[in-house]
């Protein structure tokens, strides 16, 4: 009975290990990717096409920062809501590595950057040259003209 009773538990467990190894990684949650870097920052996530990813970003103080984790390779554009600002002065990046660029400078962004205003606020997208330059993950900070 136990030579029967080894063989059979062996091979369940050896079944078992295979179908762990051999399992697709788990996708990446979109709302794990970014948070808020300062405490009146208001982040919100919300559905996006799968290679695109989608943020309200509000703030009290007229300066908003989100920080980002490293970004999924096949994503192709980032949006983002900033509800609230009157007259945006400038979209900045930090770089996790130390690299830093001004997405955004009051008047024009840098290639693939769109600032478009909107009722309420603005509409940022971030897309091709400079989505690549953020992909590594980093510091977001918008600063609005009319902040207390």
């Amino acid at each position: 009975m136990k030579s029967v009773l080894f063989p059979s538990a062996l091979v369940g467990v050896l079944t078992l290990l295979a179908g762990c190894v051999s399992q697709a990684p788990e996708p990446i949650n979109p709302r794990n990717l970014a948070q808020s870097a300062v405490a009146d920052t208001h982040l919100g996530w919300k559905p996006a096409p799968a290679n695109q990813l989608s943020y309200s970003l509000a703030t009290s103080t007229g300066i908003a920062r989100m920080e980002m984790r490293e970004l999924p390779v096949d994503l192709q554009a980032v949006t983002i809501e900033l509800p609230g600002m009157r007259n945006i002065e400038g979209i900045q990046w930090r770089g996790a590595s130390g690299d830093h660029a001004m997405l955004f400078d009051g008047a024009e962004g840098m290639d693939g950057v769109t600032v478009e205003r909107q009722h309420r606020g603005y509409l940022l997208q971030v897309r091709g040259t400079a989505l690549e330059s953020i992909r590594s993950g980093g510091h977001l900070t918008v600063i609005d003209y009319y902040r207390n």
